[in-house]
């Protein structure tokens, strides 16, 4: 039992590829703070297509090298190590590996980008970016000139094997047939504008709560005005003294009310509003 059990994790895990037999790349992300699992790969996979836009031969998209390695030996799990993603690359048989090291910082996404080749683990090229997150073309962009300059780096290379197995092709690219992530996964392409949306929204009932309130106190303030004859109050000293509480706390809750509405109409206009559509 143990044998088979044993043959069976032989036969699902990637036979590693000789190095001088081994081409492309493949983009995995290392780290990703603050980031959801939907944006981590929708990261990955628009900087992925940035690498085949500039004619880089990317072996595999991220997905599929993710399945590949299985669930046991994530890039995450290299924790930033170049030799693990040297192995890794290895055992997908390619090349290089592009590394993508982010994290979310308010609407801003600090990333590190790095390429390394997969025979010795050297790193060929490190550079930071940042770019927003909600605006889609501004992260094409950073993407765009990532590949640009590692391109640059490559055609420059003194390493003559690895810049054959990765140096651009000439040759029409082949179709992407991998499935694109429906609308509602594509994180950085339609940002709601929800949280604007919803301030606005909650500043306008708190100024009607505060008005209300308002209204209440002004009503129970007048009625302690009423006499039963003149110069005699209508009601006794205790019922005043109840009856002017109430007043005073209607007035209280107006003011928190109409000051928690002005916080949140100043809120609502530092939030970022809805980004134009990417054309």
């Amino acid at each position: 039992m143990f044998s088979l059990v044993l043959a069976l994790l032989v036969a699902q895990s990637p036979a590693p590829v000789d190095g001088r037999d081994a081409r492309g790349l493949v983009v995995m992300v290392s780290r990703s703070e603050g980031l959801t699992p939907i944006e981590s790969v929708t990261l990955a996979d628009r900087l992925s297509r940035a690498l085949q836009e500039a004619r880089l031969p990317v072996a595999m998209d991220p997905g599929a090298a993710l399945s590949r390695l299985g669930e046991q030996r994530t890039p995450e799990s290299c924790q930033g190590k170049p030799e693990c993603f040297a192995k890794l690359g290895r055992d997908l048989g390619v090349a290089a590996v592009v590394t993508i090291d982010s994290s979310k910082v308010f609407d801003d996404l600090p990333m590190r980008i790095t390429l390394l080749e997969t025979s010795e683990g050297r790193v060929l090229f490190k550079k930071s970016y940042t770019a927003s997150a909600l605006r889609p073309t501004e992260l094409d962009q950073a993407f765009q000139t990532a590949s640009q300059e590692l391109t640059k780096t490559l055609m420059e290379s003194e390493d003559a094997t690895t810049a054959n197995a990765l140096r651009p092709s000439d040759a029409p690219r082949a179709p992407n047939l991998s499935p694109s992530l429906p609308s509602g996964m594509d994180a950085f392409t339609q940002p709601a504008p929800l949280p604007v949306t919803v301030t606005r929204i909650g500043a306008g009932a708190a100024a009607v709560t505060a008005v209300t309130f308002l209204v209440l106190g002004l009503i129970q303030n007048s009625r302690l005005q009423e006499e039963k004859a003149p110069g005699v109050s209508a009601w006794t000293y205790a019922e005043a003294q109840r009856m002017r509480s109430s007043a005073n706390t209607r007035f209280a809750l107006s003011g928190i009310f109409a000051g928690v509405s002005g916080a949140l109409l100043v809120t609502s206009f530092v939030l970022p509003s809805e980004p134009s559509p990417a054309k």
